[in-house]
């Protein structure tokens, strides 16, 4: 499978099916799931789904994709993506997961970093991470990615638990 993008330790890629039981060994860990909201997964099927849908996410415009990332020599080490927002129409959100086994050496920053410059060239001009505030290892990815705090919001998830919103934005030329 051809790259994305890469950086220099890793290679962003679409996601294939063979790609399951490593995503499967990281989504199925309580840890990998404690601050997404969604439940470890239990079964194999689900993540094989997971990447048939994940494989759609190019399909939301320039920019958007739900990616693999790998590093040498390990392989599969996580995912990085930039989807619509399903709430609000013209908004792009960012995010990312690494396997617990691959937690400290900063690929999800490298990873989230690459995705951002991605996605602006691509035209995508405001990228929103929402990160539980409780998440202090993902605060840190986002700020080291070069995403800005913009503050507290429940904006992007109405009734849920309060975010910590990041923001990338390009500005817009407003002549002279």
């Amino acid at each position: 499978m051809s790259a994305i993008f890469r950086t220099r330790r890793l290679t962003i890629r679409a996601f294939k099916a063979a790609d399951a039981p490593a995503v499967y060994a990281m989504w199925s860990d309580p840890e990998v799931c404690r601050y997404t909201g969604d439940e470890p997964a239990t079964d194999l099927s689900v993540i094989v789904e997971d990447i048939a849908r994940w494989q759609r996410v190019t399909t939301g415009g320039p920019g958007c994709g739900f990616w693999a990332v790998d590093a040498y020599p390990a392989g599969f080490v996580g995912d990085v993506y930039v989807r619509p927002f399903a709430e609000i129409p013209g908004e792009q959100e960012i995010g990312w997961h690494v396997s617990r086994p691959h937690w400290g050496r900063g690929y999800a920053t490298e990873a989230a970093a690459a995705a951002i410059r991605y996605a602006h060239a691509a035209g995508v001009s405001r990228l929103v991470a929402l990160i539980d505030p409780d998440h202090q290892a993902s605060l840190r990815v986002a700020e080291k990615a070069g995403l800005l705090y913009e503050g507290l919001s429940d904006r992007y998830a109405p009734g849920e638990p309060t975010s910590a919103v990041f923001v990338s934005t390009v500005p817009m030329c407003t002549g002279l």
